[in-house]
């Protein structure tokens, strides 16, 4: 079946036209989880492409019962694009963010996570990394903020990661949205880390010891849906 998503010029939020081939789905689909160089397959006139930002690391965990806040998810941007006269682009791949430590000893310093890295494709679209979980005073318990697209079709923000929490024997927090990591209960066990763009999680509760590092967030991707 042959269908029409119509064009709305008149509307900057507008969707733009796309013709769907009988029989359905990609010619060809090609996904990038490291960066490098799109090449235009032969006869491959379009793509649909979805670009993901790295994840944010989760943020130390602290020995006087507080767990870190999560890493948010990278943002989304996906467009459809004329590539007729484009035989190749660069594809940049957003690192996770870098995890946050957990300290040793009661008041005891420890780190929030890193922010993602922005992918790209070319210069059509690109989307930012997740912010990293924080740690610092009254901050501790709120949750990160996810990435923004920009420059496609259709931009989202990733979903935000869940805050701290200083209940002793808490969970630790989750790393926000799709490849969220969720938390650990044990006492100075390292948190789990993200995947696809999604955050790392928070590090666990530290009673009576070491406090468990963060989650590294997950790297982003970009995923190309080629067309005739």
């Amino acid at each position: 079946m042959t269908g029409i998503i119509r064009q709305n010029d008149n509307r900057s939020s507008g969707v733009k036209k796309v013709v769907a081939a009988a029989g359905g789905g990609a010619d060809s689909v090609q996904v990038f989880t490291s960066s490098g160089t799109w090449t235009r397959p032969t006869d491959i006139t379009k793509v649909f492409v979805t670009v993901k930002g790295g994840g944010g690391g989760g943020a130390g965990g602290y020995t006087d019962n507080h767990t870190g806040a999560g890493g948010a998810e990278g943002g989304f941007s996906m467009e459809f694009i004329d590539v007729s006269s484009t035989s190749s682009a660069t594809v940049t791949i957003g690192a996770g963010g870098t995890k946050g430590t957990g300290s040793n000893s009661a008041g005891g310093a420890f780190t929030g996570g890193g922010t993602g890295g922005t992918s790209s494709f070319g210069s059509f679209c690109s989307a930012t990394g997740g912010a990293g979980g924080r740690v610092s005073g009254d901050d501790l318990r709120g949750g990160a903020l996810g990435g923004l697209g920009a420059n496609g079709d259709l931009n989202l923000r990733g979903t935000p990661s869940e805050g701290g929490s200083g209940v002793a024997g808490d969970w630790s927090s989750s790393g926000g949205g799709q490849g969220g990591s969720v938390g650990v209960k044990a006492s100075g066990t390292d948190a789990a880390d993200g995947v696809n763009g999604g955050g790392g999680a928070g590090g666990a509760y530290g009673a009576g010891g070491q406090g468990g590092d963060g989650g590294a967030g997950g790297a982003g991707y970009v995923l190309v849906q080629e067309y005739k």
